[in-house]
């Protein structure tokens, strides 16, 4: 990477803090080295990430005129990048970092970085900047702390490992650098619409499986009444996870009435990546998503069934 000018770099559709996060460390370590990069979106940044955007983010895919290096980061697949396909096509090489198992066969990569034991996109992110001899600055600070312990729940899912604690560990050596502040940033800024949006959500739960399966709904109807946007149903899940007895949680998010986001979270062994996969999505085993093109009801009449039988194995 280290030859290579004029970069793009693509986080995942309804990005999260380790997409976010990890693309604009990255893009402001490559700037600081004298690259020309730049993190291709096509949403808007989500208002408890807005802190992630670091003047990295465009939605220009005309934005550099020879595009040397199309990355992706903490996705893997062109379905992950939807809008953006012209603008991945213009990279002369193609490549892809991200932790996640679930490998897509319909792009090529020149070069992949797969590591499914890392908890966060951002871990791998900051080997690579510290391997390319980058500085660690305040800024690339806060994001790689925002993609670690938003992909870890800050630090309690079982994915995190002793190296995510070591990785926090060198970013509280950087001058300036608060987590405490990134947490409340990320966690404590919900308007209090959300709030009862939340409660709307958490209200009308329906309960499968002896309870070991709850299932919520975030309609743009719903949406609409609480005068809420879909980045502000942002949590939930956690929600719904820490009700007592569930073992398997389930948001449906409604884009459009056609497009449904089903959002999937295991406690302990039901596998949320095999139930995803089945419907072309995919994930961590306690954490995964997947886009069913119906509606609401369609797609919880094809979903709910799988989720039974996983958390009934």
């Amino acid at each position: 990477m280290s030859d290579l000018d004029g970069i793009l770099l693509f986080p995942h559709i309804n990005m999260d803090g380790d997409a976010l996060g990890s693309c604009s460390a990255l893009c402001l370590a490559l700037r600081s080295l004298g690259k020309k990069a730049y993190v291709m979106i096509n949403e808007p940044v989500p208002k408890n990430l807005d802190f992630l955007e670091c003047g990295c983010c465009t939605t220009d895919d005309s934005v550099l005129e020879d595009v040397q290096l199309s990355l992706m980061l903490d996705c893997n697949g062109i379905k992950r990048i939807p809008g953006r396909e012209a603008a991945w096509e213009r990279g002369r090489l193609k490549g892809c970092i991200d932790h996640h198992a679930t490998a897509s066969k319909d792009i090529r990569y020149d070069f992949t970085r797969i590591e499914p034991k890392s908890a966060a996109t951002g871990e791998i992110i900051y080997r690579l900047i510290k391997d390319l001899g980058a500085e660690i600055t305040l800024d690339i600070a806060n994001c790689l702390f925002a993609a670690i312990t938003t992909d870890t729940g800050n630090f309690q899912h079982t994915n995190t490992t002793s190296r995510s604690h070591e990785i926090a560990g060198h970013l509280y050596k950087v001058e300036g650098f608060n987590s405490k502040v990134i947490s409340a940033l990320i966690y404590d800024r919900r308007s209090k619409e959300a709030l009862r949006l939340e409660s709307a959500v958490l209200g009308d739960l329906d309960f499968y499986a002896d309870g070991k399966l709850a299932v919520g709904k975030v309609t743009q109807d719903l949406l609409s009444q609480y005068g809420c946007t879909m980045d502000e149903a942002e949590g939930i899940i956690q929600r719904i996870m820490s009700i007592d007895g569930v073992e398997a949680g389930c948001l449906f998010k409604e884009s459009s009435q056609d497009n449904v986001r089903a959002s999937l979270r295991g406690r302990t062994y039901a596998n949320m990546e095999r139930v995803a996969s089945r419907f072309g999505g995919g994930g961590h085993v306690l954490a995964s998503g997947c886009t069913f093109h119906t509606t609401v009801a369609e797609a919880e009449k094809q979903l709910v069934p799988c989720l039974i039988e996983a958390v009934n194995v």
